[in-house]
């Protein structure tokens, strides 16, 4: 090998290895930091819902397909390890393994550096490391698999730093194994074959004729058939559930959600990566046409490739946000190929302290939140004439607009009603059952939100369950366990926990006991717990 050759060969090395102990020191230092995240609080709204998957695995679910539930299961060696850090630990490790998915695929793009900036872009989202990389979500197996299919796929088409374009078939096949796993987690991962496909018929048809991209979609299909099935054949229908919740003929426009969407994308994704998202775009176009296609930051069919990913989820999104409430995160998967451009444009320009800058942003708004779940320091309250106090009832509203309290007190409240159980069930069997409840009695909740909540925290603790009334449209998958679990009979006593942070108008109950949960010596939520000893008479609304 001439001298020269071995030069280049031997500095391209080099330059290798330094990047991999970056990744390596990168990854440790974000799976520390959001270790800690994870152990410092408790669970959210969605992530106990999300156990209900593993204790109840099925082929689908009324809200995302199964990947999930299957995921908690491994991880927690179905459910035996049972603990709020357990149920996140999928997340964590999936997480880790994502910020090197990004970093191959940055690689395989442009280079070593390029895939460093798509690493550090990567640690800087808050999807992408918070939503899906801490907290237990379908997004975690949902970026996984997302990121892979796109590896794939840019595989496939030979869509690599050489610019060749040569095409590797096999790897189709890849992609849609990859996209059939993304599919399992959620209904979004099928936007990979449609940034394929679009790609494809726009730029490289002659590849419909190959038999490997039509494995590769017959791969997806197969693993996907389950979930086709399960909807089809049950009455708690996926599919018609997201279906209306992106439904918009008659709606009418809704500026204030679009705004609310255009906010939240920033936000998510970081408005550090977005902005430089925008500005990576202007600099490629007119980069190409001052200097065509020579010296491009990226080479053309990897650009065409990130715009067919990325354009159509997060437009049609946009779109239905016109007419309907959205959430930022169903379009997140569509800026992970928007960041492999970021970083080539950075790399091409080395424009270097905005992608530093970005996981050093997310790394204070993460810690600031931290220390709000944890102390209260902000005290959020409504800005409007009628606060969390009434003159009837001082502590009727406590907390009622501290988003925070999601993912805090209920321990407290565990280990209350437990105390509370004991006593209710040692007075039923001391008067012969005219007082008291009866041992095991379940929680009758209303809607699936806070009901996961007190199913996991409260009376899984205590030794009993949680049990749903109400339209399917408020209940979710409970509809499916309250049967499971017996369903409710008449006369059946239950316990119900009425919140102050969603103040009801009841009937039908007897309060049994008051609780107020404290963070740093306050008052912040009150819970009253109630029986209720016929179901028909109960209401609360």
């Amino acid at each position: 090998m001439p001298a020269r050759h071995t030069l280049h060969f031997s500095i391209f090395v080099e330059m290798n290895k330094d990047y991999r102990k970056r990744m390596i020191l990168l990854m440790a230092v974000s799976l520390l930091f959001r270790s800690t995240m994870a152990v410092l609080t408790e669970l959210g709204n969605d992530e106990v819902y999300y156990w209900t998957y593993a204790l109840f695995p099925d082929w689908s679910h009324f809200d995302h397909p199964p990947m999930l539930g299957w995921i908690i299961q491994l991880f927690t060696c179905n459910l035996r390890w049972d603990s709020s850090f357990a149920l996140r630990l999928p997340s964590l490790v999936l997480g880790t393994l994502n910020t090197w998915l990004i970093y191959r695929l940055g690689n395989l793009l442009k280079g070593p550096k390029t895939g460093w900036y798509s690493a550090l872009l990567y640690t800087g989202s808050l999807y992408a490391a918070i939503i899906a990389g801490t907290f237990v979500m379908p997004d975690t197996p949902l970026s996984t698999f997302y990121l892979a299919a796109l590896y794939s796929f840019f595989k496939a088409f030979g869509l690599d730093a050489d610019g060749k374009e040569e095409t590797v078939p096999v790897h189709f096949l890849w992609a849609g194994l990859f996209t059939g796993m993304a599919m399992l987690s959620k209904y979004s991962g099928i936007f990979l074959w449609v940034g394929a496909m679009l790609y494809v018929m726009f730029y490289r048809r002659k590849t419909l004729k190959e038999p490997w991209l039509w494995a590769g979609m017959t791969a997806s299909l197969l693993l996907f058939l389950p979930v086709l099935i399960w909807n089809l054949s049950g009455d708690m229908s996926s599919f018609a559930f997201h279906s209306e919740r992106i439904s918009f003929w008659g709606e009418g426009l809704k500026p204030f959600y679009f705004l609310r969407e255009v906010s939240g994308l920033f936000l998510y994704n970081n408005p550090v990566n977005v902005f430089l998202m925008i500005w990576s775009l202007f600099h490629y176009t007119r980069h190409r046409r001052q200097k065509g296609d020579r010296m491009l930051p990226l080479e053309r069919g990897a650009f065409r490739m990130i715009m067919t990913q990325s354009v159509p989820i997060i437009a049609l999104f946009l779109f239905f946000s016109l007419f309907r409430e959205t959430l930022p995160h169903w379009s997140a998967p569509g800026f992970y190929s928007l960041i492999l451009l970021a970083a080539a444009v950075a790399d091409h320009t080395d424009l270097r302290w905005p992608v530093t800058l970005s996981p050093a942003i997310l790394a204070v708004v993460v810690l600031l939140s931290l220390v709000q779940i944890r102390t209260g320091f902000i005290p959020l309250r409504e800005v409007a004439p009628h606060g969390e106090v009434s003159p009837e009832d001082p502590s009727r509203e406590l907390g009622r607009f501290d988003f925070t309290l999601d993912m805090y007190g209920w321990t407290q409240l565990g280990n209350h009603f437990k105390q509370l159980k004991t006593k209710q069930e040692t007075l039923y069997l001391e008067s012969g059952g005219r007082q008291g409840m009866p041992p095991g009695s379940a929680i009758l909740a209303t809607r699936w939100f806070p009901g996961a909540h007190i199913d996991y925290y409260v009376a899984r603790p205590a030794g009993t369950v949680v049990k749903t009334t109400g339209p399917l449209q408020r209940t979710h998958k409970y509809e499916q366990i309250t049967r499971k679990r017996g369903g409710i009979a008449p006369k059946e006593p239950l316990y119900y926990i009425e919140s102050s942070r969603f103040p009801e108008n009841l009937s039908g109950s007897v309060p049994l006991d008051t609780f107020f949960v404290q963070r740093s010596g306050k008052p912040v939520i009150r819970y009253v717990v109630h029986r209720i000893s016929d179901i028909a008479d109960f209401r609360a609304e």
